[in-house]
């Protein structure tokens, strides 16, 4: 088998830095709450966060990058947080101005950092494959692909947050101008994390395809090179991967012996990669479970081939509607929010919400009604919006009694160590993640949710393919099987 030309990538991020003209801010006003946090102790905060942006901006080390952008991180998280507790009506919109360029900034140096460390995990991968270290490779190259994919997210994030401030009655100056000249770059940071991200899958299974070959396995040879062709394939565009991704896919071709070989449609489908049963890491380290499976099995029957990669939840939608995966298939729950979105399949599953507490717990149902009890959810799940319609938004619950986590198997961790009382989620994967821990199922919530698969509205043809694999999945006796399989027959 032949090798691919080996290339590092360097990474080169654009430092952002904004430092908004607040000579004019009034910090003078007298303190409401004896004691509290005043405007003066925030401002000081936001402007220590400012000198650390110039100090990244202007340094050329990258352990000096990271170090000043790890230090305005905390600033400006120190900047929010006090700027949260001050009661001071004469700056109420410095106040909101400042909460929300922290905000945005907080974002913004996740996302650098994350393509930083994104960048390592790359090199560590690529360097892997060329000591033959193939499966090895194979999981650090994913890991690097999700970092660049979550650095995406949170640019998108934070321009949003840049795009939403409003300067109007501020002593900060009027910022518009330089906010609309610096969006653009950001987007283009997070295009360029979404296309490392792509350019990181097909590394991944291009080491799965030669671990295939070292060990005489043919058909997982095919399967991964061909994955790995279609990933690249889809850089072949790019001004930044363009070259390279050509000539691996041309490779590829080649040891599959046509410059064609696959020409079956190809679908990247995006999963949550940490929600079992439905879609996780297997040990063998591909993704598997029950929506894993039966989108395999449907693609078989209805002749088209997938590729499964894990989305951050909170940016799985918008990657849909950016082209960078074409369904959603991992337990999402038709709502009318999400489908002015996206349009949705036939529901294929009917789940109630399961509210889980310690196995020693002494909460009860009325408890967690009364907001007695800190309750802990993934954000962006319907787990969420339950607790925000039926608690907060009745006043049942002070906010500040719901946890958000970017996982459920976080919210089930902080379950355990006691920093939550119970956790809101889907029944069969909270079934999944408390068996054999000390937790259990306080009570079920028939909120009457149905699953379906999530495609863009346009792509009605692609519907209707899934529609139809759906019913003859649903009349199979594998349906049945799968259903066994993982511990869902009474769903």
């Amino acid at each position: 088998m032949g090798r691919f030309f080996l290339r590092c990538l360097f990474i080169v991020i654009v430092a952002v830095f904004v430092f908004f003209p607040v000579t004019a801010l009034d910090t003078s006003s007298p303190e409401i709450n004896q004691g509290g946090a005043t405007m003066a102790e925030a401002y000081t905060h936001y402007s220590a966060g400012n000198t650390a942006w110039s100090m990244a901006w202007g340094s050329s080390d990258v352990g000096q990058i990271r170090q000043h952008l790890n230090q305005a991180k905390n600033d400006f998280t120190l900047c929010l947080n006090t700027a949260n507790q001050v009661n001071d009506p004469s700056n109420t919109v410095n106040l909101a101005l400042m909460k929300k360029v922290s905000a945005a900034y907080i974002g913004l140096a996740d996302a650098a950092i994350g393509m930083y460390d994104g960048a390592d995990v790359y090199n560590v991968g690529r360097t892997q494959m060329n000591s033959g270290q193939y499966a090895t490779a194979a999981g650090m190259l994913q890991s690097a692909g999700e970092r660049f994919q979550n650095s995406q997210l949170q640019f998108s994030q934070a321009t949003t947050t840049l795009l939403d401030i409003s300067y109007a009655g501020t002593s900060f100056g009027d910022g518009t101008g330089y906010t609309a000249a610096i969006v653009p770059i950001l987007n283009a940071r997070g295009a360029y994390a979404g296309e490392f991200a792509v350019y990181s899958y097909g590394w991944q299974h291009t080491a799965l395809a030669y671990q295939a070959s070292t060990s005489g396995d043919q058909s997982t040879f095919r399967t991964d090179a061909a994955l790995a062709m279609h990933l690249f394939g889809s850089l072949r565009t790019s001004a930044i991967f363009g070259a390279d991704a050509t000539s691996n896919y041309n490779i590829l071709a080649s040891l599959l012996g046509s410059s064609t070989p696959v020409q079956r449609p190809r679908y990247t489908v995006g999963i949550d990669g940490s929600y079992p049963p439905y879609s996780y890491m297997g040990t063998d380290g591909r993704y598997t479970g029950f929506d894993v499976e039966s989108i395999r099995w449907i693609a078989e029957r209805q002749g088209f081939d997938v590729v499964i990669v894990a989305v951050p939840w909170e940016g799985i939608i918008p990657a849909l509607q950016a082209r960078q995966i074409d369904m959603i298939y991992s337990g999402m729950t038709i709502t009318p929010e999400r489908a002015t979105q996206v349009a949705f399949s036939k529901p294929y599953m009917r789940i109630p919400q399961s509210i889980a507490v310690r196995a020693d717990s002494s909460i009860t149902p009325e408890d967690i009604l009364l907001g007695k009890v800190v309750i802990g959810v993934q954000r962006g799940t319907t787990g969420e919006l339950w607790a925000q319609n039926e608690l907060i938004a009745k006043g049942r619950m002070p906010g500040s009694n719901l946890r958000t986590f970017d996982n459920f198997p976080l919210a089930i961790a902080a379950l355990l160590d006691g920093q939550v009382g119970a956790t809101i989620y889907d029944k069969p994967p909270t079934l999944d993640l408390i068996a054999g821990k000390n937790a259990r199922i306080l009570v079920d919530i028939d909120t009457n949710e149905r699953y379906g698969i999530a495609v863009r509205k346009e792509d009605t043809q692609l519907l209707e393919t899934l529609n139809r694999g759906l019913d003859l999945l649903m009349a199979d006796p594998f349906w049945g099987q799968l259903k066994e399989k993982y511990r869902l027959g009474s769903v």
